[in-house]
């Protein structure tokens, strides 16, 4: 058993030491980029009518990021999002807001803020969101983000799923970023 236990940690240790130059990848000061998002509510929250046809809905999306290119900002990062939205079933328009955070390998965080103005009810919606910051690496970082969402059919009751883009420049301004 304890020779088992010992090449497990020796073989988690291989891994992580192999792969960790790809963790700590050099990004540029600035850039453009595509991201491919996924996100899945596990325990939506039934809105709750707030008068008028409006109904409010509370979120919390696990999140998975990946860059279009395949390295680089914002490549392979899970996060979380906490959002609120208002329906308003009458004019069958819907407008959403919230933050997320993603997080690499080593702990370093990275914030944004999300918005998706009032628009049509739909499986499809478009919003704008901004890099507000960061820790570590992402310190000082900035940016703007145009944001494409679709819901999806989930395959199993009770959940949400969604997918989407997230696509922009961004920039560090802070001389305490690790990055190059």
């Amino acid at each position: 058993m304890r020779a088992r236990l010992s090449h497990a940690l020796y073989a988690t240790a291989f891994v992580c030491v192999g792969i960790s130059p790809v963790l700590a990848e050099d990004m540029p000061r600035s850039g453009d980029y595509k991201v491919i998002y996924t996100g899945v509510n596990m325990a939506p929250i039934k809105p709750i009518p707030i008068g008028g046809g409006r109904m409010l809905a509370v979120s919390h999306f696990t999140m998975t990021a990946v860059n279009a290119a395949g390295s680089g900002f914002l490549n392979n990062l899970p996060g979380r999002c906490v959002g609120m939205a208002t329906l308003d079933n009458d004019a069958k328009t819907v407008e959403s807001h919230g933050r997320c955070v993603y997080a690499d390998a080593g702990g370093d965080q990275i914030f944004e803020t999300y918005d998706y103005a009032v628009q049509p009810q739909g499986p499809n919606i478009r919003g704008k969101g901004e890099w507000t910051g960061g820790t570590g690496k992402f310190a000082g970082i900035s940016g703007d983000v145009e944001l494409t969402n679709t819901r999806l059919s989930a395959m199993t009751d009770g959940i949400a799923q969604v997918s989407g883009t997230k696509t922009g420049r961004y920039s560090f301004e802070s001389t305490t970023s690790s990055l190059k």
